[in-house]
């Protein structure tokens, strides 16, 4: 990938204008008769060839592609900036969000749809919560009945009840989407992470990095009548042959596809998952994976929270990332063959 010479603190990105664009749209389908699932899939690409990775953006749970697509105030979000900058993005929603059908018979029951009081709870959070004098890069109104705060809160939806189940198809297609695409740089937001997790450690071949922002975690956590981590990372198996330890992840199988792989894990500081992040790179690290921490504040970015794709500085905070990609993908090379 060409090195970006942007830095952090750099001046926002303007839009590209629409004639330098090419877009589409399919479908993804995975598993076959009453188990079929499909999957749509938006893309967006410069309007000539590059030479820049493409990149697959994997929202987070309750959402849909959107969330990467415009800020809740209209300003161009994560995808339209890597398409100026000269990537191919692939923008899915995961099975039962957005565009992407919802069948019961594959997909399950669905949780209750979040109330705006949960939208603010992780993505705005009052003056009552201790998160909120250091959220800063929240500009707008924390309650509905503004433009800014209905716009995001409209798109939430719920997502599947069973976890384990909503793990495995999600992880399904993101490696159909990879495998018709080609290698690409993934990127996930909060619960799309185990997407992202199952897809590196089974085609490692077709990830070129994965960046998780704010993922699912701490390992093992226990989502209540939802399911459990049960596997660290994940609801499910992150493949066939890899059975992580749930006690000591250090003993278990060496997670061979994310070991290959570069990756970082983005952290803010004001959405108090610093913690829970900070385990997901431990136990990463404790199986033999490399693994960045990008803690937001510590690179000069304070003030973000959990919607740090979608605040103000948003631009900034890709530029971190993008600054992180053009560094980690050149100097990564495979881990020794000794760590099977």
């Amino acid at each position: 990938m060409t090195a970006t010479t942007q830095s952090a603190h750099s001046a926002p990105h303007r839009s590209a204008p629409a004639a330098w664009l090419r877009r589409g749209e399919f479908w993804v389908h995975t598993g076959t008769g009453t188990t079929r699932c499909a999957s749509y899939v938006r893309w967006e690409a410069p309007g000539t060839e590059t030479g820049e990775l493409p990149v697959v953006l994997v929202h987070g749970g309750g959402g849909q592609s959107l969330d990467w697509t415009t800020t809740p105030n209209g300003e161009p979000g994560w995808a339209p900036l890597l398409v100026e900058a000269g990537h191919p993005v692939y923008l899915p929603d995961r099975p039962a969000h957005g565009r992407s059908p919802y069948r019961p018979d594959v997909h399950g029951d669905l949780m209750p749809a979040a109330a705006p009081a949960d939208v603010q709870r992780l993505f705005a959070p009052g003056p009552n919560d201790s998160r909120h004098r250091a959220h800063t890069e929240w500009p707008w109104t924390r309650e509905s009945g503004s433009t800014q705060f209905d716009a995001l809160a409209s798109a939430v939806q719920p997502p599947p009840r069973n976890l384990a189940n909503g793990h495995r198809l999600d992880g399904d297609m993101l490696v159909a989407l990879l495998e018709r695409i080609g290698p690409a740089v993934v990127i996930t937001h909060s619960a799309g992470a185990p997407a992202g997790w199952i897809a590196t450690q089974r085609r490692p071949d077709l990830v070129a990095a994965l960046v998780a922002v704010e993922p699912l975690g701490p390992p093992f956590r226990d989502l209540g009548d939802r399911g459990r981590l049960a596997y660290g990372l994940t609801a499910v198996p992150l493949d066939n042959r890899s059975r992580t330890d749930s006690v000591d992840p250090a003993r278990s199988q060496r997670l061979l596809g994310l070991a290959s792989t570069p990756i970082a894990v983005v952290t803010a500081d004001a959405s108090g998952r610093h913690d829970d992040d900070l385990a997901t790179v431990t136990f990463l690290q404790a199986a033999g994976v490399r693994v960045d921490h990008l803690v937001l504040a510590d690179l000069g970015l304070p003030g973000h929270g959990h919607g740090l794709i979608f605040e103000r500085g948003h631009d900034r905070t890709l530029s971190i990332v993008r600054d992180w990609l053009s560094t980690s993908i050149t100097r990564h090379t495979p881990p020794a063959e000794g760590l099977s």
